[in-house]
C-alpha cells in the first residue's frame, strides 16, 4: 500500500526585533554606538538636528563599508513650527569627467548597482578614477549652521573617540571584509587598515577564543578632528582637501582642488504628496523620493486599505506600482541642470492616473527576464526630539567601501560617485563634468493635521525605495506600528523579475506567478539587503515608538 504523504514542511529562520517606546525622544540608527551618541546629545539639551549629525559621524566610523566622511548624504527635516526642508549633500562628477572616460570591457558582463556594461578594470566602480565630489561633510555642516545648536567640534567628538579607541569587530563587519577582500586588497592602505598582517579579515569575539579584534582608525580620527577644528572649509578648501586631491591625482584620478572648493550642499524644498490623508515629504529631484511619491500616488487610488496586506492581490498591486514608477525613473530621470527631466510631472496626479489605468488587477504587466543588479550599501537614521523636531538622514559611500582605496594620509574612503553614471556616451545618465548623481535615498517625514506622524528611511541601494514605499503603506493603509511596518515581508519590482520575500507563503507566491509575475524568491540573511534595511519612528499622542531592521545590530532607543 502506498500511503499519501503530507505536504512537506520546512523549518524557518525567525529573527525579529522588539519595538522601542518612549514619551519624549527617540533615535533609530544602524549601530547601537550611534544611537547612544545621539541620545547623549539630546540629554545635553541638543535638538534632533544636533543628534542626527552626531550619529551620522559615528556611523561614518562604525560602518566603514557603508558610509563615511568621503561619501554623500541627505536629510529631511521637520521643525516644531511645521516647516519642512531638505539638506542635500549629493555627489557631483569631477569637472574633468567625460562621457567616454571609461573603456568598456568586452563581453556582456555588468558591474555596479545599475547593471551598466562593465568598464575595463572596473574603473568606474573601484579605484581613484571612480571618485567624484563628496557632499557628506558639507551637508552636516550646513544642517548644524542653520538648524543646530552645537558646533562641528562637539558633533564629531564621539566619532573621533570611536575611531581612536577602535570599533569592536562584529560578525557583520567580518563577513563584509571577507566578501570584499579581493576589492580591498588591490590597495595597500586598505589592506593595512582592514586586515591582519597575513591578509585575513579582523574577527569578532568567540566563545572559545575570548576577545575579538578592534578596528582602530587613527588616520580617520585625525581627519575628523580637523573637521571639528576647521569645519567644512578645511575639508573642501584646506589641508584635508589638498591631501585628498594629491593622493587621488597621484594615482590617476581626475578629482581637482577646484571640484572640492566649489562644492556647496543645497537646502531645498522637499518633494511631497498626499497619501491616505497624510502629507508625505521626502528628498526631491535626484533622490529616490520621486519614485516613492510616484508609486504612492498610483496606489492612492487602488483602495489598499480594504485588502489583506499578505494577499496576492495586495502584493500584485504594490509590485505593479513599483514597476511603472521605476520605468519612469530609469527612462526619464537625470540631473535636471544638464538634462530635461520631468520630475514635477512624475509626482503629479495626471501621471498617477495614467499609470493606474495601465494596471490590470488580475494580470502582471510585461517584464524582462533578468533581475537588474544592485548591491547592499548605505546607512539610515531617524531622530525625533521633545519639541517634535524630526530628522530622517541617509548617508552612503555608493558601493561597499566606496572606491575601496583608503587615502593613506587621511584614512578617508571616497564614494565611487562614477558608479551612478552610465559609462556609455549618449544616454540620459551618461557621464558629464559637474553632473549630479541620480541616487536612491528617500529620507521621509509623514505628517497629518499639522503634526508629524512617521519618520522613515532605509539603506540598501534601490531596494530602499520599495522598502520606504511599503513601510509607509503598512503604517498609513494598514495601521501597523513601526517595528511591524519595517519588518514585514516585502516585494521589489523594477520591471524585471518580481523579488518576493521568502516569508511570503508559497501559495501566495504561486498565485503571483499565475498572474504573470516572474517570481524570484529571496530569503533575507544576516549579510544581505535584498529588500532594504529600514528604520522608522512613529509619533502619536502617547509618545514615540521606534522600529529597526531585524537582521542587523540596528537599535531604537529613547527616553
Amino acid at each position: 500500500m502506498i500511503r499519501a504523504m503530507p505536504d512537506p514542511t520546512r523549518s524557518e529562520w525567525v529573527i525579529e526585533k522588539t519595538e522601542a517606546a518612549a514619551p519624549r525622544v527617540m533615535v533609530t540608527t544602524d549601530q547601537p554606538v550611534a544611537t547612544d551618541a545621539a541620545l547623549d546629545v539630546l540629554r545635553e539639551g541638543g535638538n534632533a538636528i544636533d543628534a542626527a549629525v552626531t550619529a551620522a559621524f559615528v556611523m561614518a566610523v562604525a560602518e566603514p563599508a557603508l558610509c563615511g566622511i568621503g561619501g554623500v548624504a541627505a536629510m529631511a527635516i521637520r521643525l516644531p513650527d511645521g516647516r519642512e526642508t531638505v539638506i542635500d549633500g549629493s555627489g557631483l562628477a569631477p569637472r574633468a569627467a567625460r562621457p567616454d572616460m571609461f573603456e568598456l570591457a568586452s563581453g556582456a558582463d555588468v558591474k555596479g548597482m545599475y547593471g551598466w556594461p562593465a568598464a575595463v578594470g572596473d574603473a568606474n566602480n573601484t579605484g581613484y578614477r571612480a571618485v567624484g565630489v563628496p557632499g557628506m561633510v558639507a551637508a552636516m555642516s550646513l544642517a548644524l549652521e542653520r538648524y543646530g545648536t552645537i558646533g562641528l567640534r562637539r558633533a564629531v567628538a564621539p566619532a573621533v573617540a570611536l575611531a581612536r579607541e577602535g570599533i569592536e569587530v562584529d560578525i557583520h563587519l567580518t563577513n563584509t571584509l571577507a566578501t570584499y577582500a579581493d576589492k580591498l586588497w588591490r590597495f595597500p592602505d586598505s589592506k593595512r587598515t582592514f586586515f591582519k598582517p597575513g591578509g585575513l579579515p579582523l574577527h569578532p569575539a568567540t566563545a572559545l577564543e575570548g576577545g575579538g579584534d578592534r578596528l582602530v582608525l587613527g588616520d580617520l580620527a585625525r581627519s575628523l578632528e580637523a573637521i571639528g577644528s576647521d569645519g567644512a572649509e578645511g575639508f573642501y578648501r584646506g589641508a584635508l582637501a589638498r591631501a585628498i586631491v594629491a593622493e587621488v591625482r597621484a594615482n590617476g584620478g581626475i578629482l581637482g582642488e577646484e571640484d572640492l572648493a566649489s562644492y556647496a550642499a543645497r537646502e531645498i524644498a522637499p518633494g511631497a504628496t498626499e497619501h491616505a490623508g497624510h502629507r508625505v515629504a521626502t528628498l526631491p529631484d535626484c533622490g529616490g523620493g520621486v519614485t516613492v511619491l510616484e508609486a504612492l500616488n498610483v496606489l492612492d487610488g487602488l483602495d489598499l486599505a480594504s485588502l489583506d496586506p499578505a494577499s496576492a492581490e495586495h502584493l500584485h498591486l504594490v509590485a505593479e506600482a513599483q514597476r511603472l514608477a521605476f520605468a519612469d525613473r530609469f527612462g526619464l530621470l537625470a540631473d535636471p541642470a544638464q538634462v530635461e527631466a520631468p520630475f514635477a510631472r512624475l509626482v503629479g496626479g495626471e501621471r498617477a492616473a495614467e499609470l493606474r489605468s495601465r494596471i490590470d488587477r488580475r494580470h502582471a504587466g510585461d517584464r524582462r527576464t533578468e533581475v537588474v543588479a544592485d548591491v547592499p550599501h548605505t546607512t539610515h537614521l531617524c531622530v525625533v526630539d521633545a519639541s517634535r523636531s524630526c530628522v530622517s538622514l541617509t548617508s552612503t559611500l555608493g558601493g561597499a567601501f566606496g572606491n575601496a582605496a583608503v587615502l593613506g594620509r587621511t584614512g578617508i574612503l571616497l564614494a565611487n560617485v562614477m558608479t551612478w553614471f552610465d559609462p556609455r556616451p549618449g544616454r540620459r545618465n551618461s557621464i558629464a563634468g559637474g553632473k549630479r548623481i541620480l541616487w536612491a535615498p528617500a529620507p521621509t517625514i509623514v505628517s497629518r493635521g499639522g503634526s508629524p506622524r512617521l519618520v522613515v528611511g532605509a539603506s540598501g541601494g534601490r531596494r530602499l525605495i520599495s522598502g520606504v514605499l511599503q513601510t509607509i503603506v503598512n503604517v498609513l493603509d494598514h495601521g501597523n506600528g513601526p517595528q511591524d511596518a519595517v519588518s514585514g515581508p516585502r516585494v521589489h519590482d523594477e520591471g524585471t523579475g518580481t523579488l518576493v520575500d521568502a516569508r511570503v507563503p508559497e501559495r501566495t507566491r504561486n498565485e503571483l506567478a499565475a498572474m504573470g509575475h516572474r517570481v524570484v524568491t529571496v530569503e533575507e540573511t544576516l549579510s544581505s539587503a535584498a529588500f532594504g534595511r529600514l528604520n522608522a519612528i512613529a509619533i502619536d499622542d502617547d509618545g514615540l515608538r521606534g522600529g529597526v531592521a531585524r537582521m542587523r545590530p540596528s537599535t531604537a532607543a529613547g527616553y
